[in-house]
């Protein structure tokens, strides 16, 4: 009986895409997921490699389909060196999969940024997988632009719209569908399989039905850089307070979105609203995370080393004048807590708001995202606080630099 091809983690807590399994196990052969359920000792052939995750529970990797940068490196930085640095960073946080996000800048710099991670995605991907980028911007609405430099959003033009597309792979795009020429790059993202997401936009509430007809099935970090019946600006509606973005993500089925859970972004009746109105099928985890992550205080840019400016300080990243949030500095796996704590759901939601969801919003579902026999065997083990014991990787263990591998691990 083979034994090289299988390992078996067990005497943990499972957390499946549908509950919680005490005493479970998941088998691993080869690279992907053979076996989820209930501890059964006929499943440890000879020769077997055991994990033992007492205490802990085993988790699917996390997916950030919204991640820019860490440990001081950004992916706009467009080298073969940061990209590592930002993958290796959030994989000793649990992430397992990445939608690297580029920031808006000239055209040039995108494109270089996209090659960066194509270079990455078509090798190795020794430190975690990208599914496909998340470009967000540079099609953005000027007064919703939040940190990305105020120069460089600009309306959708094909020529270099058509570019862009044909870098790289591109799981989504972040744009604002009212902007003149918004249609046409809805469409085309739709036909290319990847994902066209509205945010750091003015559109108003039939202004997202429009773009929903269009193709557009998910919203950027929710609450963050949109309207609502509380704050929009009045362009012919029939009412001032006409609804908007918020409104809109609440009320339509159709749409996912997102949550910056960083406890700094939102409060937390703003969060236990959103989970109860969306609920965690629909609703997904993002980190939103800059260069500044796992860095200490200081200065560090947004984007591109020529980019907005940012200060971190007690772990809150904000523009110079300290009048808005640029970005997070936290990790998915501090993200998960934060959500559990604030919200009192399960942990399996908890979970799948960080794994299925985001990897269901942008297609990435099939392969990871749930403990489900066929995946690949990207698990995490890690405590009631969220801290990461260890990781595997196509069901490899993994060794980053701040990640301690303590479990125990026999042979059986």
């Amino acid at each position: 009986m083979p034994s090289a091809d299988y390992v078996v983690i067990h005497n943990g807590t499972v957390l499946t895409d549908f509950g919680e399994i005490p005493n479970g196990m998941v088998v691993v052969r080869g690279r992907r997921i053979d076996f989820v359920g209930r501890f059964e000792p006929s499943r440890f052939p000879e020769g077997t490699h055991g994990v033992d995750a007492r205490g802990m529970f085993i988790a699917p990797g996390f997916v950030d389909i919204h991640v820019h940068g860490g440990a001081g490196a950004d992916f706009m930085d467009a080298t073969a060196d940061a990209v590592e640095t930002v993958f290796r960073y959030h994989l000793a946080h649990g992430t397992t999969t990445l939608c690297p996000t580029t920031a808006t800048a000239p055209r040039e710099e995108i494109l270089e940024a996209i090659g960066a991670i194509e270079q990455y995605r078509t090798g190795e991907q020794a430190f975690g997988r990208v599914h496909g980028v998340h470009v967000e911007g540079p099609y953005l609405a000027p007064t919703k632009r939040g940190c990305h430099l105020p120069d460089q959003v600009r309306s959708p033009e094909p020529g270099e719209w058509k570019a862009i597309l044909e870098r790289g792979r591109i799981a989504s795009m972040t744009l604002a569908p009212e902007l003149p020429g918004a249609r046409p790059l809805i469409e085309a993202l739709v036909r290319q399989g990847a994902v066209a997401a509205a945010g750091h936009s003015e559109a108003l509430y039939h202004e997202m039905e429009s773009a929903m007809e269009s193709g557009v099935s998910h919203v950027t970090h929710l609450y963050c850089a949109m309207t609502s019946a509380l704050s929009n600006r009045w362009r012919g509606t029939p009412h001032p307070r006409a609804a908007g973005m918020l409104e809109a993500v609440y009320l339509e089925d159709k749409l996912t979105s997102e949550l910056i859970a960083d406890g700094k972004h939102l409060a937390a009746q703003m969060v236990r609203l959103a989970v109860r109105i969306k609920g965690p099928e629909r609703l997904a985890i993002v980190t939103d995370a800059m260069r500044g992550a796992g860095m200490p205080d200081g200065e560090y840019t947004f984007g591109s080393r020529r980019g907005s400016r940012a200060v971190v300080r007690n772990r809150e990243s904000r523009i110079p004048d300290g009048t808005a949030l640029a970005s997070s500095v936290f990790p998915m796996n501090e993200m998960v807590r934060i959500v559990k704590e604030q919200t009192g759901i399960r942990w399996w939601e908890a979970v799948r708001m960080a794994s299925l969801t985001p990897a269901e919003a942008v297609g990435a579902s099939g392969e990871v995202g749930s403990l489900t026999p066929g995946k690949w065997a990207d698990i995490v083990l890690f405590d009631e606080q969220v801290q990461i014991r260890q990781v595997f990787l196509g069901g490899q263990p993994v060794q980053v630099p701040g990640l301690s591998l303590d479990p125990a691990g026999d042979l059986y």
